[in-house]
């Protein structure tokens, strides 16, 4: 992730009264779409309720990469610095 995207969403991942709600929702919306997936017969829409899980996941993951991609900035400076 760029760092200056990561920056402009430090805000959100950090706030936990922005967060945690964020987070509680993608949870749920991640436990329906796995129901949905094993229940479905029909291989497109399968194949659309796959991609979905893969965007809520990316999203439920977004905290940790966006201090990772802040972190690895940092230490990138610092080596540029030695």
């Amino acid at each position: 992730m760029n760092e200056q995207i990561a920056q402009k969403l430090l805000p959100l991942v950090n706030s936990p009264d922005l967060w945690e709600p964020m987070e509680a929702y993608l949870s749920e919306q991640i436990q329906w779409t796995y129901q949905a997936l094993g229940v479905e017969t029909s291989e497109l829409e399968l194949r659309r309720l796959q991609g979905k899980l893969v965007l809520l996941e990316t999203l439920k993951n977004l905290k940790g990469v966006v201090k990772s991609s802040i972190e690895n900035a940092r230490i990138e400076k610092e080596q540029n610095y030695d």
